[in-house]
């Protein structure tokens, strides 16, 4: 009977991490809005009963830190033991946001980055996946061991593209990196961020380049944003019924209601 039990136990815990949803925010190119979307596509999933946790996963710089105004002493990834992570660690370590959901963050100098390793990220994850129902991260627009591993764990990468010439091109790019890597078209989404933009460029022409229809688009917030973001908070709690806080929490629900993508289906 004890073995029983145990073994209902093990099941268990390999169902909740099966159950658990990895999305990663990536670009190829800075500047496209990316922090700000991870931010409040996180709050916005939170708001639609997720538990959900978001990773700051420019290590570097630690995107998420400044953005949220975060105190140079708050915890970072690097106060998790790497040895042996329990989940009575984590309340510890994690940054509880006003708006209701927690943050790893980043460490608070550049150099502590490099601390960070591959290995880590698979720990860390699999930690979260039992703890939380959906892991955001924000991740950074380089390609290293360190966000191999993010992507790798990842169910779906969510790549954030803007009507510029450059950005196209370096996601162009990234899809040839991507199909080189192994991963399916499946784990790959495109977000089209000021989508009401186009600066010139047709939106034919951009789904043309890309090979097919983005799956999501968010307009331009204007003044919400650079407000919010100025204050530290999410657009889609500021104003709910604003047109982009609309379109946040239409990606959420629809990334909730995408197909699963196997956990597990990395690089082959």
């Amino acid at each position: 009977m004890s073995r029983i039990a145990a073994v209902r136990k093990e099941f268990a815990a390999s169902s909740d991490v099966a159950a658990a949803r990895v999305l990663s925010m990536f670009a190829p190119k800075g500047g496209v809005g990316r922090t700000t979307i991870a931010f409040n596509l996180a709050v916005a999933l939170g708001q639609l009963g997720q538990k959900t946790v978001l990773i700051d996963g420019s290590l570097q710089f630690g995107d998420l830190r400044s953005f949220l105004k975060v105190p140079n002493d708050a915890p970072s990834i690097l106060d998790l033991p790497t040895d042996r992570i329990a989940e009575s660690d984590l309340s510890d370590v994690l940054w509880r946001d006003p708006s209701g959901i927690d943050i790893l963050l980043a460490p608070p100098r550049i150099e502590m980055a490099e601390m960070v390793t591959a290995r880590d990220v698979d720990k860390i994850l699999s930690l979260l996946r039992r703890v939380y129902q959906t892991i955001v991260i924000d991740m950074s627009a380089i390609i290293s061991d360190v966000n191999l591993a993010f992507l790798d764990a990842s169910d779906t990468i969510i790549e954030i593209v803007t009507y510029d010439s450059t950005t196209i091109h370096n996601t162009i790019a990234m899809a040839d990196t991507f199909r080189s890597i192994g991963y399916p078209a499946s784990k790959v989404r495109y977000l089209v961020n000021r989508a009401d933009n186009p600066g010139g460029i047709e939106p034919d022409d951009l789904h043309r380049a890309l090979g097919r229809i983005p799956e999501h688009r968010v307009v331009s917030g204007g003044e919400l944003v650079v407000r919010s973001n100025n204050d530290g908070v999410p657009f889609v709690l500021a104003d709910p019924a604003a047109p982009i806080s609309l379109d946040i929490a239409r990606v959420a629900a629809e990334l909730i209601g995408a197909a699963q993508v196997p956990v597990g289906a990395g690089r082959r």
